[in-house]
């Protein structure tokens, strides 16, 4: 749902007409031959447009132009767009030019902005501070937009409770079926949210009935999202208890086709793995996955699957084999080099999904689609994430290998995209035994005792002195495999990095709180099957602990790859590409995008205690409750 109404636009129209026809104390002047009239009337044409970017940049030429009231308002349109374009920084500059006394409507649309803002940096508590700063009653037209951003604050918090209250009152000042619709769609997306999160979905004493279902519906919410295949029977047993509830229409036209409920398989699949050979173990893993969600389906529906090694016989061999079985799916192989053998033989006649990717400067043949637990992606990720977080300056510690070049060019790329810099770069031996040396001098330690040594020489004393590590970085990034990452750690807080944020990506933590002792506070991306406390990944994790607790050390992520990999089948054979047709999955929120790659938007936690806590969990444990 866009964060700005459709009544916003009238109202701020309307509050713009005000000032151009009721005698401004001075006429917008003329720039370049083109008045702030023209300007704002082309600005809010390219507004209705989607073209944002273009829209912000005439509203703040209009506002250079027009007195001060009018300037005031103008910006905060201007910011609005840069939102609504994804320049948070840009909007944010604005707010600040923006004058502190405004009038009560002009100071509702600066809240809302600042909100947003706020919101999208994954700071909802900041976003509550700035809607309860509008005066009350807040104006009328700004009342949707207003109870829209308090309830996705309150989802992100954890609140489910008073999250799909602001809802409801939102929905009875809605007028159209398609924003009652819309709005009942955002309570859906909230609760999912929060049940990944581990919210309290607990019913409060006299709760209405409309509130009830939508909080007993948020204990189903999140088993339905990641396991389609058993929503029909939890679903089924609400709307047994809930049958009049508004949720019911959604769930039947919208929401359960958009999870892949419904959609179908093809009548044959082959899966290629190796199943024997130097890949035998994690060809086993994926496969248990693959086979644990066919076996939750039900058996009528359940296409039938033949399994090939490719270990034994070779992935184009195996892939010949399977086309001429009649697959009319083929999920594999799973390695690089089988990859790349299947791509360039020219003979992809039926839609594959391959379980690793092609080079980046490789074009993909037709039906071929690219699925991976991608290192490189992850790198991105923590950078997108460090920026959002607001720390634009940091330094880097990778593997002095091929691994870790890999990560440091996707990291080092994504980050200079975004404005952000690399101020030190140091890459590690991951065979010492000792990593103090590449610490000292990427926190340039070493700098700092060579001028207080420099310094005694100079006055011929010695002077006390403390070494302190460089001042002008808000972060470190550190590439890291489970053992590096035990001795990486307690040495940064050695060498006086104890108050700088580490950050790193999935492969740093293993799920056994005695290992992950020494990665306390630790920021990294992972799957939901890691790091969320949902039902369906909890039972998923025990039953692969229980009857095969070889396979659940260490080999856990490649099983809940193999379980993905059989729910994207339906998905690529529907041609349901795009973020707006994303499922979400044991490995994350997967989508596919226009080069046929499968993208994994990953959940965040916090080593504590030797655990993965959900960022969600802690920022709400942390925020006092009003």
């Amino acid at each position: 749902m866009p964060p700005w109404s459709i009544s916003t636009r009238h109202w701020l129209l309307a509050l713009l007409a005000c000032v151009f026809i009721s005698g401004c104390p001075s006429t917008p002047v003329m720039r370049d031959g083109v008045s702030a009239n023209a300007q704002v009337a082309r600005a809010e044409r390219l507004s209705r447009e989607g073209k944002a970017a273009e829209a912000a940049a005439l509203y703040e030429s209009a506002a250079a132009q027009s007195p001060n009231e009018l300037r005031n308002r103008l910006l905060l349109r201007a910011a609005r767009e840069h939102v609504r374009a994804g320049n948070l920084g840009n909007a944010n500059a604005l707010l600040k030019q923006v004058d502190t006394t405004l009038p009560t409507a002009d100071f509702a649309l600066r809240a809302l902005i600042a909100a947003e803002i706020a919101l999208a940096s994954n700071r909802p508590d900041a976003a509550l501070n700035e809607l309860n700063r509008i005066p009350q009653p807040p104006p009328r037209d700004a009342l949707t937009d207003i109870l829209a951003l308090r309830a996705r604050a309150l989802f992100a918090l954890n609140r489910p409770a008073g999250a799909i209250m602001a809802a409801l009152d939102r929905e009875a000042a809605l007028q159209s079926q398609q924003d009652i619709r819309d709005n009942r769609r955002l309570i859906w997306e909230g609760l999912q949210k929060s049940a990944a999160g581990n919210a309290d979905f607990s019913v409060p004493p006299g709760a209405s009935a409309q509130l009830a279902g939508w909080l007993e519906l948020g204990e189903a919410a999140l088993i339905a999202a990641r396991n389609p295949f058993t929503a029909r029977d939890d679903l089924a047993t609400w709307r047994t208890k809930y049958p009049t509830h508004p949720a019911n229409s959604l769930l039947n036209e919208e929401l359960l086709p958009a999870l892949g409920v419904g959609l179908e398989y093809p009548p044959q699949i082959a899966l290629i793995l190796p199943l024997s050979g130097r890949q035998q173990a994690a060809g086993i893993a994926v496969r248990d996955g693959f086979l644990a969600a066919v076996l939750q389906q039900d058996p009528r529906e359940r296409p039938l699957l033949n399994i090939y090694d490719s270990g034994e016989s070779g992935a184009l061999t195996a892939y010949r084999r399977a086309i001429s079985d009649g697959a009319q799916f083929v999920v594999g192989p799973l390695t690089k080099d089988e990859v790349a053998t299947i791509a360039s033989s020219g003979e992809t006649s039926v839609v594959t999904l391959a379980l690793n990717q092609l080079p980046d400067e490789t074009v993909p043949p037709p039906f071929l689609f690219q699925f991976a637990l991608d290192p490189e992606e992850e790198a991105r990720q923590v950078a997108q994430r460090v920026v959002t977080d607001g720390r634009m300056r940091g330094v880097v510690l990778l593997p002095n290998n091929e691994w870790g070049q890999r990560l440091f060019r996707a990291f080092d790329s994504e980050l200079k995209t975004l404005g952000g810099t690399i101020a030190a770069l140091r890459f590690y031996d991951p065979t010492a035994r000792d990593y103090s040396q590449p610490i000292r001098s990427v926190l340039l330690i070493d700098e700092s005792r060579a001028r207080a040594s420099a310094l005694n020489g100079r006055l011929g004393t010695r002077l006390e002195f403390e070494p302190r590590r460089r001042g002008d970085v808000q972060f470190v990034f550190m590439g890291a495999q489970p053992v590096q990452g035990r001795s990486l750690r307690p040495a940064l807080r050695f060498h006086l990095a104890e108050d700088l944020p580490v950050y790193a990506t999935s492969d740093i933590f293993e799920p056994n709180e005695n290992a992950n002792a020494d990665l306390e506070g630790v920021i990294f991306p992972d799957m939901p099957w890691v790091i969320s406390p949902d039902a369906v990944s909890t039972q998923l994790r025990n039953a692969l602990s229980e009857h095969w607790p070889l396979r659940a050390r260490g080999r856990g992520r490649l099983y809940a790859f193999g379980f993905d990999a059989y729910r994207l089948v339906p998905l690529l054979k529907a041609g349901r590409f795009g973020r707006e047709h994303a499922i979400p999955g044991m490995t994350g929120l997967l989508s596919v995008d226009e080069r046929g790659t499968i993208r994994r938007d990953l959940d965040w936690a916090r080593v504590s205690n030797g655990r993965a806590v959900p960022l969600d969990a802690i920022q709400a444990a942390e925020l006092p409750r009003r």
